[in-house]
């Protein structure tokens, strides 16, 4: 019956995510303690309370750029538009477009960026953040990156990492692909 269940849910988040979640059922399969405590992470992936959702999604698009070669950044994109983010903001953060981005967004996604890099420019911005949004604004940045990063490490670890992929937004092939696959 719980494997019914977790099989359910994994479904379902297949279907949220549009990509496979097969490293859930081996990890489910192997270490059903892992599982768990992976699931109770999940929540923390999608903390959501000061940021504008553009921004938000900005934010995870620039933090899976340091981790990620495409599928993760494709289930972040998937997640975003189900949210309702714009998918011009979407297009212009995939590909580093800044002046595509209002000031806010724009700002938000170089603030992630530099952390995920850990370039010192990040400081230059977090007063600009924490005055916009408070503590509350770079709680939420930084449990975004921190967030976005395990999705990737884990599905490497457990060998699903895939080849580097152009991301579709709306039926759309970008025409950026992830600064790691540009430079292969």
């Amino acid at each position: 019956m719980l494997k019914g269940i977790i099989e359910r849910m994994i479904r379902k988040q297949e279907i949220a995510t549009g990509e496979s979640a097969d490293f859930l059922r081996d990890m489910y399969g192997a270490a059903p303690g892992g599982f768990w405590r992976f699931a109770l992470f999940v929540p923390m992936s999608r903390f959501r309370p000061a940021l504008p959702l553009d921004a938000a999604c900005a934010v995870r698009i620039a933090a899976v750029h340091a981790e990620d070669c495409g599928p993760c950044l494709q289930t972040v994109i998937n997640l975003s538009l189900a949210a309702g983010a714009s998918p011009e903001v979407l297009r212009a953060a995939v590909a580093e477009d800044l002046a595509a981005m209002d000031e806010r967004t724009r700002t938000a996604f170089e603030f992630a960026r530099a952390i995920a890099a850990r370039d010192i420019h990040a400081e230059d911005l977090r007063p600009v953040i924490e005055r916009w949004w408070g503590k509350a604004g770079i709680t939420e940045i930084a449990l975004a990156i921190a967030s976005t990063r395990v999705f990737p490490t884990v599905k490497r670890a457990m060998g699903y990492a895939q080849a580097c992929q152009r991301v579709v937004i709306e039926g759309e092939e970008t025409n950026a692909r992830l600064r790691e696959a540009a430079a292969a």
